[in-house]
């Protein structure tokens, strides 16, 4: 029976992957920051064994990888420092060597990651876009040279982000004026997915990495404009949503 561990387990790409490997009879382990919550006495009732850690606790990500056969890694953001995320990468994996049952990771990152590539240092008229996708791409770079059998998933926009508090906490002018300012080209298709999408794309992997050996897949169901997803948030609140666009 293959075993797998899961981190960022009580997210929703996390608790989607948790729940096929089990259905599919793999025993998991999930690292969650606090084993009593909801969140993770629910892992726990599928019948995953809780470690509770986060990327800095190394004894704890040490003590979850044993005798584990593949991991799923789905980092975050630190808009403290350019580099944390790929730490935050390079600490899972390093766990993983020392283990020395590990032989695959799957990782998710996002949409476009490659597009981006080329920006080293963060850009002063796009903090945060250009911070996202230097530690986005800083993950995949430490996840293809750290000699494990791989698979990059790069899903697009998570459709849950469209439900309140999502919109407002993605576009601040969103709850006060119904404004969704953003950086990309009005003729920009944003791919649209569920989390559990995520996790059906990372379960198949992890379950049969030799097939999906060196992949680097992009997720998605519908790629919509700004203008489109407007539209359909103005349906869906019965208020007028506008779209901005930086120039």
């Amino acid at each position: 029976m293959p075993k797998f561990l899961i981190t960022t387990a009580t997210g929703r790409q996390g608790t989607s992957t948790v729940r096929l490997l089990i259905t599919k009879g793999a025993e998991v382990n999930a690292l969650v920051r606090d084993p009593t919550s909801p969140a993770s006495l629910a892992l726990q009732s599928m019948g995953a064994t809780l470690f509770k850690g986060d990327f800095k606790d190394v004894p704890a990500i040490t003590a979850a990888m044993q005798g584990v056969n593949g991991v799923f890694l789905n980092t975050y953001p630190d808009f403290t420092d350019p580099n944390g995320e790929a730490r935050q990468a390079e600490t899972v994996l390093a766990a993983a060597r020392a283990a020395g049952t590990v032989t695959s990771v799957v990782v998710s990152t996002v949409s476009h990651t490659t597009l981006h590539e080329d920006w080293g240092v963060v850009k002063a008229d796009l903090p945060f876009l250009s911070q996202y996708y230097i530690s986005k791409s800083g993950v995949e770079r430490v996840v293809r040279a750290a000699g494990f059998t791989y698979t990059i998933l790069r899903p697009g926009w998570l459709m849950h982000n469209w439900i309140a508090p999502g919109p407002a906490l993605h576009f601040p002018e969103y709850a006060s004026s119904r404004v969704l300012t953003v950086s990309y080209p009005r003729d920009f298709r944003l791919d649209q997915l569920d989390a559990a999408d995520v996790g059906q794309a990372a379960a198949a992997a992890l379950l049969d990495p030799a097939r999906f050996a060196g992949a680097e897949l992009t997720l998605g169901h519908e790629g919509l404009t700004f203008d489109e997803i407007a539209a359909h948030l103005s349906e869906a609140i019965g208020e007028k949503v506008t779209v901005k666009y930086r120039t």
